[in-house]
């Protein structure tokens, strides 16, 4: 009878009503092994204690009572209740502010319960930065052969088939091509002096030996156009094409370029506007205008006849860095954007220390890009 009260008691605590068993002899029959029971389960925290008072009853009120998960609640309560109980029996002060947090946030996370996080491997990163608008940029990549015209890259990670890979060749004191095997030439700026101010291109090539320009005539401007240089190409990207490419020119003198994949260009008219400088007489780099509508792209190359730190120049404001390359007496830089407006560029200068005056070839490319 002394056991059977108190269990009525933690029902009525439970249930919040006086409580009294409706078969009170099969209860005594049972209680020796139900006290047995709860005593071997004791040893677990409070919540095992509670369940096994509840798994003790859990067939005799199995028609009388609301289902087990209506239970939650209240025995959380319970167990909130004694562990405070607890935590005041142990200080010696009787101060439990240090303990009040602890049992609000307690509090917090019952009524607020929150699952453990789920571990989630998207099949493709997704940078936060990324504008969803206009993906444009599908990657670059950027590479040097010093005292070497044999040179290999690998088409960037992120580029996908349709994109439009543009290949930014440059080389000092050599040859460059006019034609490469499966390629499209864009535009070009060959130098055969420092202080040559116009770019010599390939229709003022005289004198060709196959894909490469001997000798170049423009007005009064002339030479071989092998001081320094840049040829642009470019491929719109199969499903066959191979990740890797290889080109091979004469001669061993420093080769390097930057490659750079782009979505959406216009397969009939990939270039809208090119134009080139080769001595732009500044220690930073002036790269010329050009035009462009919204949401072209803005392409800057510059070939430096010179060692430069990538600090030197740095990205003309509004634009990105999306190459670099340092030999040992060169240095290759990409810039570029998304147009947001139609219309003239302006000039774009490059921040930074700079470097000699006349030592670059610039190049302002515009990529026609689908409105769509």
């Amino acid at each position: 009878p002394q056991e059977e009260g108190r269990r009525n008691h933690f029902r009525s605590h439970i249930y919040g009503q006086s409580y009294t068993s409706p078969h009170p002899n099969k209860m005594n029959v049972i209680a020796p092994a139900l006290i047995l029971l709860g005593l071997a389960l004791a040893t677990s925290d409070t919540v095992a204690s509670s369940s096994a008072t509840r798994l003790g009853h859990s067939q005799h009120f199995a028609t009388e009572v609301s289902p087990p998960a209506e239970l939650i609640t209240p025995l959380r309560s319970l167990k909130k209740e004694e562990k405070k109980k607890k935590r005041t029996k142990g200080n010696a002060h009787g101060s439990v502010s240090s303990n009040v947090d602890s049992t609000v946030e307690h509090d917090n996370e019952t009524e607020n319960p929150r699952l453990p996080a789920i571990p989630y491997s998207p099949r493709f990163v997704i940078p936060e930065s990324m504008d969803f608008g206009d993906d444009w940029n599908h990657g670059s990549t950027a590479v040097s052969a010093p005292k070497s015209g044999v040179i290999e890259f690998n088409v960037p990670d992120q580029a996908r088939v349709g994109d439009t890979v543009f290949l930014f060749l440059s080389r000092t004191d050599g040859v460059l091509p006019l034609r490469l095997d499966k390629w499209t030439r864009a535009a070009e700026c060959f130098k055969s002096t420092n202080r040559q101010k116009k770019c010599l291109r390939a229709v003022h090539c005289i004198e060709r030996n196959g894909p490469y320009c001997q000798a170049f005539k423009r007005d009064n401007i002339g030479g071989s156009g092998k001081d320094l240089g840049t040829v642009v190409f470019y491929r719109h990207l199969k499903a066959e094409d191979p990740g890797c490419w290889k080109i091979e020119l004469p001669g061993k003198t420093t080769t390097w370029l930057t490659a750079i994949s782009v979505s959406g260009v216009n397969k009939d008219k990939p270039i809208k506007r090119a134009s080139g400088v080769s001595c732009d007489e500044e220690w930073e780099s002036v790269f010329p205008n050009v035009y462009g509508e919204e949401g072209d792209v803005l392409l800057l190359s510059q070939c430096f006849d010179d060692q430069a730190a990538k600090s030197a120049f740095l990205p003309p404001q509004g634009t990105d860095l999306l190459g670099f390359t340092n030999a040992s007496d060169e240095a290759g830089f990409l810039f570029g954007k998304r147009l947001d407006v139609s219309g003239n560029t302006g000039s774009k200068t490059t921040r930074g220390s700079g470097g000699p005056k006349c030592k670059d070839a610039l190049l302002s490319v515009v990529v026609n890009r689908n409105r769509n």
